[in-house]
């Protein structure tokens, strides 16, 4: 039995032994086996799968654009350009702000978003044309026909000027004009014509610039701010900051009157505001600058060395128009005079207050003169001047709208033998009358005929030029506080019978716009000076 049970043992060990032998052979080929297979199945998907990616398209407002399935290592297709009202579109990017362009040669290897990136045509090319269609400004426009120095009726031939009045001359033979206030204003524009006169350049560049323009930039989108081109003799530039566009014109040419010169143009906008600036340069020494809005016109000009003049007019709601000007006028560098007029007009009168007298020596006071606008004839002036602390106030009529006095004469003050005056063909000298009575203008005249500046014009066809004329003018004076007697005062010193024919209505606006005007113009008669005009002007346009 015992040994039975030992035999038992040994066979079931043997048996035991012999499992696990086969057992870790059996592992090993397991292990093998599988290996394998793992190795095949990789090998299987590399070559059966391929993988793709999706190229989208943001095109931020524009036309849509369809997305795009590409297999790995391969390249997008360049899709058709889209649209986008108002815009250029400028490329794709790999972002929204545009600083990184997609490389369409460059192999897909991930999902990828494409950013259209656009230029705004409006920003600029809309501007440019903006511009150069509405740069003008004819201050002219402002004023009414009669006003201007261009206007028919005010003109003359040089042949009906008179220079002398040493023999009789008839009231009606002479030609009255405009007072120096008004003439100050319409000097002023004269003298700018020339600037005005080249400003047809730009009229004649206009079109080509744009197209020029809009060539150089449906080729280069991206870069819009800077373009200079040349055409015949002219450079041009046109400069886009963001804020303001410019526009500016360089060349040289024979002009009238100043001949060979070089010439800028300087025209801008402001985007924002609309406001358009201009600037002109003629030679070193002529310059006018400009600016101008829908109901308002300023410029600054310097011309010749010796005048520099500062000019504003506005138009309100109601049609009336409002304006001020600032002249300097110099001699060796110093300052000869300095003067300032603000004018008014309404639908019936121009009414003009002012401080410039250049025919009378030292003059220091104030002038308020009187339009019709229907006819532009001058109805009269108030002149209020201050002598020894006397403060006189004097109307002044032209001698054509005094009833009684037909012809008039005068003889120059010739050594021992003083100045006289004489009417109607008389031989008997014309007499003033003092005031008379207790007073401080007791020693003063009542009334008087002096001769006063005016001014008229012609055009001069061989310079194509309108021409100004300083003349003298016979005008009868009276102090306001006299005026109620001028009739009989006059019958008594002269045995004539005169009366002033100003109807009573605009006799009564002159004395209010003297009340009215001259103390405002004295606060404000030296508010711009010859500093801030030649300031405004400003020096030649400049880019780096």
């Amino acid at each position: 039995m015992k040994k039975a049970l030992i035999i038992f043992v040994l066979l079931l060990t043997l048996l035991l032994i012999c499992s696990c032998d086969s057992g870790s052979n059996n592992g090993g080929n397991t292990e093998d086996t599988t290996a394998g297979t793992v190795d095949n199945t990789e090998e299987t998907t590399d070559s059966s799968v391929e993988q793709s990616f999706t190229v989208s398209f943001n095109t931020h407002g524009g036309s849509a654009v369809e997305s795009q399935t590409v297999k790995r290592g391969e390249k997008a297709t360049m899709p058709e350009e889209p649209t986008y009202e108002g815009h250029r579109f400028v490329g794709w990017s790999l972002d929204a702000s545009g600083s990184t362009p997609v490389d369409f040669d460059k192999p897909i290897t991930s999902d990828v978003v494409y950013h259209a990136v656009w230029n705004e045509t409006v920003g600029v090319k809309d501007f440019l044309v903006a511009l150069l269609s509405g740069y003008t400004a004819d201050p002219l426009s402002y004023i009414p026909e009669s006003m201007r120095y261009d206007f028919s009726a005010n003109l003359v031939e040089k042949s009906e000027i008179v220079n002398s009045y040493s023999s009789f001359v008839d009231v009606d033979d002479i030609r009255y004009g405009h007072g120096e206030q008004w003439h100050m204003v319409l000097d002023n524009m004269l003298e700018s014509q020339i600037f005005f006169d080249v400003l047809t350049v730009v009229d004649t560049l206009s079109s080509t610039s744009i197209a020029a323009f809009n060539n150089y930039f449906d080729e280069n989108p991206a870069d819009t701010a800077h373009y200079e081109f040349e055409s015949g003799i002219y450079n041009v530039t046109i400069k886009f900051d963001g804020e303001v566009i410019f526009y500016v014109l360089d060349y040289t040419a024979e002009l009238p009157v100043v001949g060979e010169q070089s010439v800028q143009i300087a025209l801008s906008m402001v985007i924002e505001t609309g406001e358009k600036n201009v600037r002109m340069q003629i030679g070193d020494a002529n310059a006018l600058a400009y600016r101008v809005t829908e109901s308002s016109y300023e410029f600054a000009i310097k011309y010749g060395g010796v005048r520099r003049a500062m000019f504003s007019i506005e138009e309100d709601e109601d049609g009336n128009v409002s304006g001020r000007i600032f002249e300097y006028l110099t001699v060796a560098g110093k300052d000869l005079t300095a003067s300032t007029a603000e004018f008014y007009i309404t639908e019936d009168y121009v009414s003009v207050v002012g401080n410039k007298a250049s025919g009378l020596i030292g003059f220091t006071g104030y002038i308020t003169e009187l339009y019709d606008v229907k006819s532009g004839k001058m109805i009269a002036y108030e002149v209020q001047e201050t002598l020894s602390s006397i403060v006189y106030n004097t109307l002044w009529f032209n001698l054509d709208d005094v009833s009684g006095i037909n012809s008039f004469k005068y003889r120059e003050k010739n050594g021992d033998t003083p100045a006289a005056v004489f009417v109607n063909g008389s031989s008997t000298q014309w007499e003033a009358k003092k005031v008379g009575g207790i007073g401080a203008k007791m020693l003063s005249r009542r009334f008087d005929i002096e001769l006063r500046t005016q001014y008229v014009y012609s055009y001069d066809a061989a310079t194509e030029e309108y021409v100004a004329h300083e003349i003298k003018v016979p005008m009868l004076f009276v102090q306001e506080e006299n005026y109620d007697t001028l009739i009989d005062d006059v019958e008594s010193a002269n045995r004539i019978n005169i009366s002033v024919t100003v109807n009573s209505g605009d006799l009564d606006k002159l004395m209010e716009d003297y009340d009215s005007l001259i103390p405002g113009f004295i606060e404000t008669k030296d508010e711009i000076t010859d500093d801030a005009i030649v300031e405004y002007i400003g020096s030649k346009i400049t880019f780096e």
